[in-house]
């Protein structure tokens, strides 16, 4: 097998980043939607508050390499949320070291996404829903389910997300407004 070139993979990195922050920037004025779809590793997100329509939440699993791990399955046909913050860290960056990438859209409703989908291992905050039906097959309400899944059903949801460790994080449409991304040594930056 080859080797990888420190320097060709900074370089080859940096573009991507100069290339993720620019699409940052146009998102942040409003000049595009993004199509979010992450995968393959830890990250964390925080949410100051989420208001949404039509949520469900089941067990599911999510693939991490050649691992499958169980994840609860979030899903919310219509989201709006403010002050979202979204960091990942990579151990061994090439020629870095730890460096951790951060997302942050602070403010009210700076976030509006149609479809959104989370899997995520660890949830804690504070939940509030109307028309609750808990225990349910959430086949029964959700396609992507599968047969007989447990889950939670309500038509409206009020979320705090004080900490949220994904594995995946998909819209079908995701409009965010005050993009600010940083990627910095350590894990200072981190949500």
């Amino acid at each position: 097998m080859g080797r990888i070139n420190g320097k060709k993979a900074a370089v080859a990195l940096t573009a991507g980043l100069v290339g993720f922050a620019g699409t940052g920037m146009a998102v942040a004025k409003g000049g595009i939607s993004a199509n979010l779809a992450l995968s393959g590793s830890f990250f964390t997100v925080t949410i100051g508050g989420l208001s949404g329509q039509d949520f469900s939440l089941f067990m599911d699993n999510d693939a991490k390499g050649d691992d499958h791990l169980p994840v609860a399955r979030v899903k919310i046909k219509e989201a709006k949320a403010s002050d979202l913050c979204l960091s990942t860290t990579v151990p061994d960056l090439p020629a870095v070291g730890e460096a951790t990438l951060s997302l942050r859209a602070n403010g009210q409703n700076s976030v509006d996404a149609d479809d959104l989908i989370v899997g995520s291992t660890d949830i804690k905050g504070s939940l509030r829903m109307a028309d609750p039906n808990l225990g349910i097959d959430a086949s029964q309400v959700n396609p992507e389910a599968p047969d007989d899944a447990w889950g939670l059903h309500s038509k409206d949801v009020q979320i705090v997300a004080e900490k949220i460790i994904a594995t995946s994080v998909g819209a079908k449409q995701l409009n965010v407004s005050g993009v600010e991304a940083s990627v910095r040594r350590g894990t200072e930056n981190a949500c």
